[in-house]
């Protein structure tokens, strides 16, 4: 057990800081929340005997869990990124040597990536988490024995709400901390049969969630939605005021709620509601440009916390619909989706397999996990016949294949690769290239 070192004043036995302040004094007067006590704690290096799990990181779990279900923009976000992530399709090499890989494809490592649970997808089992990856910047799962998978081996997604990282005082992964519905909670010393990853945190090694980071743009953007929802509810379609004539006669009690009454008809739900109103006394409807529905931009203050979101996790906003964008810029976007802005996602995820889930299946062997980023970054069949063709310097595939591909009966004689004329070895370089030039140097063609 450590013990962090605390002074305490003779008399009272108060934890005092550097200061000479007593902490629970100071940390009345200046700290609103668990979260603010506990990194001013922690900064002091003062620690209780046994800490386990700070109330501050169930507080920030809990409300970057409200974020997803609450912001449409996160949701958006992230949900495009967890989608774009999870069918990615995970290959098994073998090392043989320096200029020679092989694929396997019966090993329980291969086995357990392309069934990583029973009785579900692995898209399904990838994509919640990664969700608690991006939203929390942490993620773990348990590698268990299994007799309903091929593998004989299994999965399990620990949700980002059940565990924290324990590290040292260099902030370097120790133990896990899992709490559970039923029974105390449970410490794994690392290293265990455990996946996981964590981004960078001031304190600790249980990563920073972006929600924190993101908190001021949300909470602007949750308090224009309650404004609007708050208009609407309480029927303002109109930004106008009644003015009552300063001479007109003095209003009873009575007849200023029977007024009132009237009026809250038109602009309430009832079958009034979007009709004229009359007035009273020589009452005028006054038009009030403090308030205009026009200049609230509802929709460019949507857009532009879709794009902030966007740009937080490293995506080009016209991805998500967060900006307008042109084809061509688009198109140069999708290709860049899976190098510069989900590149490092995918060496993150592909390191923590290769360090963590290689040596628990394969100790010892030359094998490797590699995620197979051409099946996300092929174009369209036009693209890709253009590049194969010029890239084998013929036609590549045999009638038949070309039938089945079109879903056509298979036909006799079909089973041939059938080369042009013009294509020869040693000659055109493709079928797509037009003839050598044979003229000699210094002659010009004949006209």
């Amino acid at each position: 057990m450590r013990w962090w070192p605390r002074r305490k004043t003779p008399a009272s036995g108060q934890v005092i800081d550097q200061d000479g302040v007593p902490v629970l004094a100071k940390a009345a007067e200046q700290f609103g929340d668990l979260t603010q006590l506990g990194a001013h704690l922690a900064a002091n290096g003062i620690r209780v005997v046994d800490p386990g799990v700070p109330l501050a990181n169930y507080a920030d779990t809990a409300a970057a869990g409200r974020v997803w279900e609450t912001q449409p923009s996160v949701r958006k976000v992230v949900d495009y990124i967890a989608r774009q992530l999870c069918t990615i399709p995970w290959h098994v090499y073998e090392r043989v040597s320096d200029t020679d890989r092989r694929r396997v494809t019966d090993h329980p490592l291969a086995q357990l990536l392309s069934q990583p649970a029973p009785y579900r997808s692995g898209a399904r089992l990838w994509h919640t988490t990664l969700v608690d990856w991006l939203i929390y910047d942490r993620w773990c799962q348990q590698v268990l024995p299994s007799a309903d998978t091929q593998s004989g081996f299994e999965l399990r997604r620990k949700p980002a709400r059940r565990f924290h990282i324990l590290a040292d005082d260099d902030d370097t992964p120790q133990a896990l901390y899992l709490t559970m519905s039923r029974g105390p909670a449970q410490v794994v010393p690392l290293p265990a049969p455990y996946l996981f990853d964590h981004g960078y945190a001031t304190v600790g090694a249980n990563g920073t969630s972006p929600m924190d980071t993101l908190r001021q743009i949300l909470a602007e953007q949750a308090e224009a939605v309650e404004w609007r929802r708050s208009v609407w509810r309480n029927g303002a379609r109109v930004p106008a005021v009644i003015e009552r004539p300063a001479d007109a006669p003095a209003w009873s009690k009575t007849a200023k709620e029977r007024f009132q009454a009237a009026f809250n008809a038109f602009i309430g739900r009832g079958p009034s509601v979007g009709g004229t109103p009359i007035l009273e006394d020589g009452m005028t409807l006054k038009t009030v440009t403090a308030f205009n529905p026009q200049e609230t931009q509802d929709i460019e203050g949507r857009k532009l916390t879709d794009a902030e979101v966007a740009s937080a996790y490293h995506i080009a906003p016209e991805l998500v619909g967060a900006r307008e964008g042109t084809f061509s810029n688009i198109d140069a976007f999708r290709q860049m989706l899976f190098t510069i802005s989900l590149g490092p996602y995918v060496t993150q995820w592909q390191d923590v397999l290769n360090s963590m889930l290689v040596p628990l299946l394969a100790p010892g062997s030359n094998l490797y996990v590699e995620a197979n980023l051409e099946a996300k970054l092929r174009g369209s069949f036009t693209e890709q016949a253009a590049l194969l063709q010029t890239a084998v310097g013929a036609p590549y595939m045999l009638r038949s294949e070309a039938r089945a591909v079109q879903n056509l009966p298979h036909v006799d004689g079909t089973d041939e690769l059938v080369t042009p004329l013009n294509v020869l070895v040693g000659g055109l370089a493709s079928p797509r290239d037009t003839a050598p030039d044979s003229t000699p140097k210094g002659r010009g063609r004949p006209v």
